[in-house]
């Protein structure tokens, strides 16, 4: 069986996140532009770094469980799904302190960047690589 770098298996969808992503950030922060909303900005960067810092963690401890035995790999990746949790409720805590209207913000910026994230490898599996192939 050939090893397959989980690098080489990222890059393709990555790039392709990275376009949809900045396209959709253009289309959002014009939108906050144009409604006088400038100060959301904040908020919706601040979702953006707990997205990109959730999906870091998922794949940093993918990455390493690969090579551990079943036990090692459980804790890896338990160790990580605590982690990734408590930055998402960290500051969604804060960002709910602050305002209703910024946690709304932040929490859409988290989704927007996870949920492009995952649509695209769900779409690049699907599509680009081909069922079973």
């Amino acid at each position: 069986m050939p090893v397959i770098d989980l690098r080489e298996c990222l890059a393709g969808p990555g790039r392709k996140f990275a376009r949809l992503l900045a396209a959709v950030t253009l289309m959002l922060v014009a939108s906050f532009l144009a409604a006088g909303e400038a100060s959301m900005l904040g908020a919706l960067f601040a979702g953006y770094m707990v997205g990109f810092l959730y999906l870091w963690t998922l794949v940093y401890r993918t990455y390493r469980s690969a090579g551990l035995s079943a036990g090692g790999a459980r804790r890896q990746m338990l160790w990580g799904l605590c982690l990734r949790l408590a930055a998402l409720f960290a500051i969604l805590l804060v960002a709910a302190r602050i305002s209703t209207r910024v946690f709304a913000v932040c929490a859409g910026g988290f989704i927007c960047v996870y949920g492009l994230a995952m649509l695209t490898l769900v779409g690049h599996n699907i599509f680009d690589k081909g069922m079973g192939k």
